[in-house]
């Protein structure tokens, strides 16, 4: 969608999926201790069982889907009867949203009733990067230098998200690998952001030049600025989650340590310090 939404939309969908990540990796390093602990309620490993990520990245997956139809005119025509192709930036939005909601679908089944499929997350998210990253390289022939170098910034985003999510395959235990995921993850969220600001909503109400060599020269400075922020932002949430968690979330929770697959011992975090 060539407007503010079109970008505001997807923007949206990875700042919140990133900041779900961090709080969610701040919980499995606090709570959890990477794996080597696990909730002895019912009600907790049922929460773990719930597929609550694969139903935030489907339902974001539809959302934006729904949104891009319901903005083209007329709505899902792909051809109209002069057959002259029609809604072009739209169809290419929903083919991204499509694979993204394809990655949450496996997500969802590997949670539930098919265990084994868990196992190609890994490779379905890279493969939501990749196509992604493919689209939105073929999306700027015969734009203004800016609008290039801004999309070319965000496509180098995608890619850094696709070459940690393929690491993740091989590694999937790698803390550092997630970290890189999740922050050009949130990086690309705000430049969703940052280049529907610059092409449809300038701050001072006048369009930017589109040929001026210094607005392409302070973009590239913008987008490390993006990374610098993001990794702050990041840094707090996952410090700030992991302090609520130690403070007050988790100290009437049970889990048991496991070694091997089987249970040793039932502790009660933050409950019981008299050994």
């Amino acid at each position: 969608m060539g407007s503010f939404g079109g970008h505001a939309v997807p923007g949206g969908f990875f700042i919140i999926v990133a900041i779900w990540w961090i709080i969610q990796l701040a919980y499995t390093t606090a709570v959890l201790d990477n794996g080597r602990k696990r909730p002895r309620s019912r009600l907790m490993q049922c929460l773990h069982r719930a597929p609550i990520e694969a139903g935030l990245i489907i339902f974001g997956a539809v959302a934006g889907i729904v949104v891009e139809m319901a903005y083209s005119e007329p709505i899902l025509v792909l051809i109209d009867k002069n057959g002259e192709w029609q809604n072009d930036v739209e169809w290419g939005h929903c083919s991204m949203y499509l694979y993204f909601g394809l990655y949450g679908f496996v997500k969802t089944i590997g949670a539930t009733c098919v265990p084994s499929v868990a196992r190609y997350e890994q490779a379905f998210g890279a493969l939501a990067y990749s196509v992604e990253g493919f689209l939105f390289y073929y999306h700027t022939h015969g734009r203004s230098p800016l609008d290039i170098h801004l999309h070319s910034m965000l496509v180098f985003a995608i890619f850094v998200c696709f070459l940690s999510a393929a690491g993740e395959i091989w590694n999937p235990d790698d803390i550092l690998i997630r970290l890189i995921r999740i922050l050009f993850t949130l990086v690309q969220g705000t430049w969703f952001w940052h280049l529907g600001i610059v092409l449809y909503r300038p701050p001072s109400g006048e369009v930017w030049d589109g040929e001026d060599h210094l607005n392409i020269m302070f973009t590239t400075a913008f987008f490390t600025w993006h990374i610098l922020i993001g990794m702050l932002v990041l840094f707090v949430i996952y410090c700030s989650t992991k302090l609520v968690l130690k403070s007050c979330g988790i100290s009437t929770v049970q889990y048991s340590e496991t070694c091997n697959g089987r249970e040793e011992l039932e502790i009660k975090l933050l409950g019981n310090t008299s050994d």
